[in-house]
């Protein structure tokens, strides 16, 4: 369900490229002495739902891109049946929106209004209307230099979805969002019971702890670079860009097994735990290119995928035994659970496993820095308590 008093204005002359992919840049700001185009002032402005629709005339920037909506072009009044949770690590298969559309609709045939984000000029929400049955489907994208008018244009749009997905690409674009109204706005979907998802990047960002990529891209922080001094000056963190219960006291890892991140993960957990953002049963996820991770509201994760061999690890933190500048990440009695099969889960609530799981170390001074073991399903299996 849309605001349609908040999206009224801001949506003039789409209606006829709604079937159209071609971006429609929104009017040219004129400028004005304000001084709430920084982003301090956008994170303090006033986001609530009276603010987005009284807000939504204001003139807008270049870097805010409305794509023409997908599907019905009227508004669902369905009240979503999440929450829910998707950690995409580049999959974004049918399986999983045919899930995420179970998840708010109930499997109701077009419900669900999807609202997809990103930092690239490109239209994204084309397929999910194809591959699922939702109501509609439409792409927002805040380009750099975004100003606090785009970011509450772009809240009302978001006000009323019951799914938000964001995309892949550079997490720290995402990171220049926190405290905006814009983000406010997702949180508010989450809440009320809607679908919260994103691939790549756009997973990174769903954790409590984030790597934000803001002093290197991500790639370049390989699991090498990572045990070999976790306070290398271009590992750095986001808190707390979104609250979404389940991955409180979490951090997530994308392309998993294919970029060799154990290593990196274990890094990510350690610093969380020593710099004093999570205690000691920290979590990390980790999901294999070709699945994703889809968290129920009753905090439950499962993993979604076409095939077998894709996974999600789930692993268990503590203390680390070394974690300090300088010097060679050792991070003993890790232990991960794997899931690979239909009847493996996660409770995110209780924080315990259902499948194959091991327990293993990172030790930053051997080569390899953990057996390459830690992929495969463990011999030992883990239930949660009844």
């Amino acid at each position: 369900m849309r605001h349609a008093a908040a999206v009224g204005v801001l949506l003039v002359g789409l209606g006829a490229a709604c079937s159209s992919t071609a971006p429609t840049p929104m009017p040219t700001p004129t400028p004005t002495p304000s001084a709430d185009a920084g982003p301090e002032a956008a994170s303090s402005i006033d986001s609530g739902p009276d603010a987005e629709a009284s807000d939504a005339a204001e003139a807008t920037s270049d870097a805010l891109r409305v794509f023409g909506r997908k599907g019905d072009l009227t508004d669902d009044a369905l009240p979503p049946s999440g929450p829910g949770i998707v950690l995409d690590g580049g999959f974004e298969g049918t399986v999983t929106r045919t899930w995420i559309h179970a998840t708010v609709s109930g499997g109701a045939a077009s419900r669900g209004d999807v609202v997809v984000l990103t930092p690239q000029a490109s239209d994204a929400a084309g397929s999910w209307v194809q591959v699922a049955s939702f109501h509609s489907a439409q792409t927002v994208a805040l380009l750099d230099g975004a100003t606090a008018a785009d970011y509450r244009a772009a809240a009302a749009i978001v006000a009323g979805a019951e799914v938000v997905w964001f995309t892949g690409g550079d997490q720290a674009k995402y990171v220049a969002w926190k405290g905006t109204p814009l983000m406010a706005a997702v949180q508010r979907v989450y809440d009320r019971g809607g679908v919260v998802g994103g691939s790549s990047a756009g997973m990174i960002i769903l954790g409590s702890s984030v790597n934000d990529a803001t002093k290197t891209l991500s790639e370049n922080i390989t699991t090498k670079l990572a045990v070999a001094d976790p306070y290398d000056p271009v590992i750095h963190f986001t808190q707390d860009i979104l609250r979404l219960g389940p991955l409180g006291r979490c951090i997530t890892d994308p392309h998993f097994i294919g970029r060799d991140r154990m290593g990196r993960l274990g890094m990510f957990m350690a610093r969380q735990v020593k710099d004093g953002f999570a205690t000691p049963d920290v979590l990390g996820i980790g999901v294999d290119d070709g699945a994703a991770l889809a968290i129920d509201k009753n905090g439950i994760g499962r993993r979604l995928a076409d095939g077998a061999a894709p996974g999600v690890y789930v692993v268990k933190g503590g203390a680390p035994d070394v974690a300090q500048s300088g010097q060679p990440l050792v991070y003993g009695a890790l232990r991960v659970v794997k899931l690979a099969g239909s009847s493996d889960s996660y409770d995110f609530v209780r924080r315990c496993g259902n499948g194959a799981a091991q327990t293993f170390g990172i030790d930053g001074n051997a080569l390899p820095p953990y057996p390459a073991s830690v992929y495969a399903a463990g011999a030992e299996t883990e239930a949660c308590p009844p």
